[in-house]
């Protein structure tokens, strides 16, 4: 009997080991991954694609499209969803057409609609990578 707690101490212990030597990673997502049912991802998540724009009335704010899809595309007015993000951290925002892995969670932003002030569901990103700009494949 001490030998079977022995043997399952020691399979947990290596089951617990191989999982830190992975790091624990979180699959990073791609925009049409999330797309039909964005909120259904909750905390923390990874995603990539690429800077199609910024808002207007906030340069903080960017919309982010599927790189296959806009590659496939080759216009930053094609993808099919665009993710709204925000980003308030330090360091600079990414160019467009900049191609980003981002990691954050859902929030609220609040913007001035055609009926008032309204909140609206945004991407609230907590860590910005910039791969590469693609600006150069779309032609």
């Amino acid at each position: 009997m001490k030998k079977i707690a022995f043997l399952m101490v020691v399979i947990l212990a290596f089951g617990a080991l191989a999982g830190c030597a992975t790091g624990g990673s979180t699959k990073t997502l791609t925009i049409n991954d999330i797309q039909t049912d964005p909120f259904s991802f909750t905390g923390e998540i990874v995603i990539t694609g690429v800077n199609a724009g910024f808002f207007h009335d906030d340069p903080q704010v960017f919309f982010v499209v599927d790189t296959a899809e806009l590659l496939a595309c080759k216009d930053l007015a094609c993808g099919a969803f665009q993710l709204p993000v925000i980003y308030e951290g330090g360091g600079g925002l990414p160019e467009l057409g900049d191609e980003v892995v981002i990691t954050g969670s859902w929030g609220t932003y609040r913007v001035q609609g055609q009926g008032g002030i309204e909140d609206v569901d945004i991407f609230e990103i907590t860590k910005i990578e910039v791969k590469r700009n693609i600006m150069n494949l779309l032609q």
